[in-house]
């Protein structure tokens, strides 16, 4: 028994390799096998040496950052104890499961260089392709039009947000300008560059296209300083892709509305939208972000309760009739304010600390520009009321910033 156990630890880093594979594949895919995936890891991390588990957990213990992490989530836990519904309590508890234990065991588990390598190159290739292949049966086998892919694939198939999309649809952007610097194979990263840019624009999601903007100059800065000949085909892409953005129709009606439409007196906003069901999403942020204020001073310090905070914001859109809001139900859409409101200071300050204890740690590439994406989503978006979000936190950042340094 021994002997076989031995011989399974010599295949460790090829299931790593393949849980991880898993984990990014099955995010675009579905939300079953990606939860699955996700809990792998836990036998995972047993599946070792009894001394290696003890010197894993020893490493664990003095990790800042996970403590970080685990005290995040004793925190939603803790809001369980004074929320009125507490069934929708244990769902959102359940759902941020993942931060209890992957970032703990993902700051133990090694990947080789090559392996990091060979992850991302696969990755580069599947993520577009997956696309692509959802591209192909809603326009050839259903028979819809392009225009409608965001509607009926992506939230009545998927049922996904194409925030969280477009945020996994950042590694084959980050691998494909990678080797593009390095000047390898070239052209089909161009090819994979120029694919995956355009389904983010098909997602059609502003902040996504703002960060891109944040990237393109980053990259083009990057570039200068090292290939100033690719650098100057990039920069030329990259106006040329400006140019393209502002003739997509549905950038263009998106930022129409917001031009056109957008006030900046909150009396105004909020009379706007009790007499009709406006479309301008960022006054619709503004007003939420507002009527959360609110709520948070009203039951600091403790907030309403992990299980109240949509009954909290709900009581706020009836009581001045925000009709889009009512129908849609909107959450936060600021997962600082969200935090805040459900538990509080405890937890809105310590998700602040986390961030920061992030920011402390060495970065490069794709790890500084996600977790930068991160930090100014949740400004507009609740990133972790969906298993998609909590994946993002708890796995993908942990596991660029670690990977990439060593």
């Amino acid at each position: 028994m021994n002997t076989k156990f031995h011989q399974i630890l010599q295949f460790r880093e090829r299931i790593f390799f393949i849980l991880l594979l898993l984990v990014f594949t099955t995010f675009t895919i579905s939300f079953a096998l990606n939860s699955i995936s996700v809990f792998l890891f836990i036998p995972f991390f047993f599946l070792d040496t009894r001394e290696n588990i003890k010197e894993k957990w020893c490493v664990i213990k003095t990790n800042k950052v996970v403590l970080l992490y685990v005290l995040f989530f004793i925190a939603q836990v803790i809001g369980i104890c004074y929320s009125y519904n507490v069934s929708l309590a244990i769902k959102r508890v359940t759902v941020m499961l993942p931060l209890l234990f992957l970032p703990a065991i993902l700051s133990v588990e090694k990947l080789e260089y090559n392996s990091f390598n060979q992850l991302f190159c696969f990755l580069k290739y599947v993520i577009p392709g997956v696309f692509i292949y959802f591209l192909i049966i809603h326009y050839f086998i259903d028979g819809r039009g392009i225009n409608t892919f965001v509607h009926f694939t992506v939230k009545e198939k998927l049922k996904v947000s194409q925030f969280y999309l477009a945020f996994i649809l950042m590694v084959p952007i980050f691998e494909s300008l990678r080797q593009i610097r390095k000047n390898k194979k070239a052209l089909i990263d161009y090819i994979i560059l120029i694919v995956t840019l355009g389904v983010v624009i098909l997602l059609g999601n502003k902040t996504t296209l703002v960060f891109l903007s944040i990237l393109f100059l980053g990259f083009i800065n990057t570039f200068w300083r090292s290939v100033k000949k690719t650098a100057f085909f990039v920069t030329l892409f990259g106006v040329t892709l400006i140019v393209a953005l502002s003739q997509v129709p549905v950038i263009k009606n998106k930022v129409s509305v917001v031009l056109k439409t957008t006030d900046i007196n909150i009396d105004t906003i909020i009379t706007k939208n009790s007499f009709t069901h406006t479309k301008n999403t960022a006054e619709h942020r503004v007003l939420i972000d507002y009527l959360s204020v609110q709520e948070i001073v009203n039951s600091f310090p403790f907030g309403v309760g992990t299980g109240d905070y949509q009954i909290a914001l709900n009581k706020k859109y009836k009581k001045i009739n925000f009709k889009a809001a009512l129908k849609s139900e909107y959450n936060n859409h600021n997962q600082y304010l969200s935090e805040f409101l459900k538990t509080g200071v405890i937890g809105g300050c310590l998700f602040i600390i986390l961030l920061i204890a992030l920011w402390w740690l060495p970065k490069k590439n794709m790890g500084f520009y996600f977790l930068l994406f991160f930090s100014l989503g949740c400004l507009v978006e609740s990133y972790l009321v969906r298993q998609h979000g909590v994946v993002i936190f708890a796995f993908i950042i942990p596991f660029l910033i670690k990977n990439e340094i060593e």
